[in-house]
């Protein structure tokens, strides 16, 4: 991606990753959207819960910002940009908050720096999916539809979660009979 093409890009990424989130979720989207940046950092938090407690505290404290500004923003960091991320940071009923992640090459080992250095930043777009929506593999069933903001939490988000785990435990208690017994009748 060129640094004249960004708003343009980040435009046709938003309406896709809109497009996408509609697919899979059962909320109403709306496409007047506010834009958020975060820079990923890898060193923040050990696992996937730690890191987006805090970029939920951190990103409830941003003000969003229109396309225009956003990519001002961008454009000032352009040359060290080497992968833009597009996420839903929250939906409401009048406007849709666009959460922009970004990497950057200076933050690549000193290593794999100078294969990268004269790359065009990438452009991603991501729907995050709560893990009690997924079912097992090779299913025929259908994969229920869930509501975009479960990452800010909610007494529905943490209902999903627990029914999710209990579940998983059945299942698991279900997996190892069928192993002990296997074992039992090989042996």
């Amino acid at each position: 991606m060129k640094k004249t093409e960004l708003e343009n890009k980040i435009q046709d990424a938003t309406s896709s990753l809109i497009d996408m989130a509609t697919d899979i979720c059962w909320n109403k989207i709306s496409r007047n959207c506010e834009f958020i940046m975060s820079e990923i950092d890898e060193s923040i938090g050990k696992n996937f819960f730690e890191r987006a407690k805090l970029r939920k505290k951190t990103n409830e404290k941003k003000s969003p910002k229109s396309l225009n500004e956003i990519v001002a923003d961008l454009t000032k960091i352009f040359e060290n940009l080497y992968d833009l991320n597009l996420h839903i940071y929250k939906s409401l009923p009048n406007k849709t908050i666009i959460e922009i992640r970004y990497f950057l090459k200076t933050s690549h080992t000193v290593e794999f720096y100078p294969t990268i250095v004269n790359n065009e930043p990438m452009l991603h777009c991501k729907v995050a999916r709560p893990f009690y929506i997924t079912e097992l593999p090779n299913s025929n069933k259908t994969e229920r539809k869930f509501d975009v903001n479960w990452e800010l939490g909610g007494i529905r988000h943490e209902w999903n979660k627990f029914i999710g785990k209990l579940k998983y435990r059945i299942w698991k208690i279900k997996y190892d009979r069928k192993i002990k017994l296997r074992n039992k009748n090989v042996g």
